[in-house]
């Protein structure tokens, strides 16, 4: 699928990205610009993204925030209170927000791939696709070819998907190991949702040749081998991310494998995901509420807050996947008093 020798080791790409970090930070210390702040924001919210780490995303909003308090109302504010909306899933804020940026002079062309990722997101298909092809085709590079087939993989056009997919790797003029990690990313997990278990963990084994350090591509590799019923494998896959993440989904993960071993720590795992969870749909519910919900129709236990959960991802968001949540949720928590019965 790809070399991994045409990119940066990505031990030194991840020490690079803290060392840009920790110079940003320091410059804040000492009085930062609009632009500097923006800077940090973005690098923060990327290792976030890479290593699983809840804590810079927390970060990256308060420095964003910091940011647009400089320049409160310009065209550049309003954009960034766009893409920090859109990023927590507050969908409608973020259109909002988009509509404004435009109204105050913010060019069409940037703001083009948050208003496809929008319309992706809500489910608005045959729209995002008319703009991410128009955007692909005016600049074919790693991103805007990644989007489209991510988008084509959703609309479950797979063969296309993979072609883009495919596409927008060799197009991949970098060297730094972080946009191709993210894509693969993309790709395993759409392939996982298609079912393609064997193609996904293909993929995540790619993206662990060129990014080992790849919190999230572990943690869904991790997932494949459960699904497969490689339990020893999953286990020393997950177990290292729950003590380095933040993030609950890893520990739900753990949890599930744990059960499928019939280990007796399954409850306190459980329980203590479900506690994380909570926390964090307490201030970002838009954000967590799908991941939340598969977690409580599942080991964690709660059918009827999974519906819950799932009827807030199906109000904004109006894809295949959130309805199908949805359908799952519930018939989960009919079958529930049924299982119990057979149980006794």
């Amino acid at each position: 699928m790809i070399d991994p020798g045409r990119y940066t080791s990505g031990a030194l790409a991840i020490a690079n990205l803290s060392a840009s970090i920790d110079g940003l930070e320091f410059r804040r210390a000492t009085g930062a610009s609009f632009e500097s702040l923006v800077a940090l924001s973005k690098l923060l919210f990327v290792r976030g993204d890479v290593l699983g780490r809840i804590s810079d995303h927390d970060r990256a909003e308060a420095i964003v925030t910091e940011a647009i308090a400089l320049s409160p109302g310009t065209a550049r504010a309003c954009y960034l209170r766009a893409q920090l909306a859109g990023r927590f899933h507050r969908f409608e804020e973020a259109n909002a927000a988009l509509d404004q940026a435009l109204a105050a002079g913010h060019p069409r062309t940037e703001l083009d791939p948050d208003r496809a990722a929008l319309l992706q997101a809500t489910g608005r298909y045959e729209e995002a696709l008319v703009l991410r092809q128009a955007l692909a085709n005016d600049a074919p590079g790693i991103d805007r070819l990644g989007a489209l087939a991510s988008l084509l993989a959703e609309m479950g056009e797979w063969a296309v998907a993979e072609t883009t997919y495919a596409a927008a790797l060799d197009a991949d003029a970098g060297v730094s190991p972080l946009p191709c990690s993210q894509l693969l990313f993309e790709w395993g997990v759409s392939a996982m949702r298609r079912g393609h278990l064997d193609r996904a963990e293909t993929i995540f084994a790619q993206l662990n040749a060129i990014l080992p350090a790849h919190v999230p591509g572990r943690g869904h590799r991790a997932e494949v081998a459960l699904a497969r019923g490689h339990l020893d494998i999953a286990i020393r896959l997950i177990k290292p991310l729950v003590e380095i993440s933040d993030d609950p989904e890893y520990r739900a993960t753990y949890a599930e494998i744990l059960a499928a071993r019939g280990d007796s720590r399954t409850a306190k795992e459980a329980e203590r995901a479900a506690a994380a969870y909570e926390l964090l749909l307490a201030r970002r519910p838009e954000a967590y509420a799908d991941h939340a919900a598969a977690f409580f129709m599942g080991v964690g236990n709660r059918p009827q807050r999974a519906i819950e959960l799932a009827l807030a991802n199906r109000k904004v968001r109006d894809t295949p996947r959130a309805r199908n949540l949805l359908s799952k949720a519930i018939q989960h928590a009919q079958q529930v008093p049924k299982l119990q019965r057979g149980a006794a």
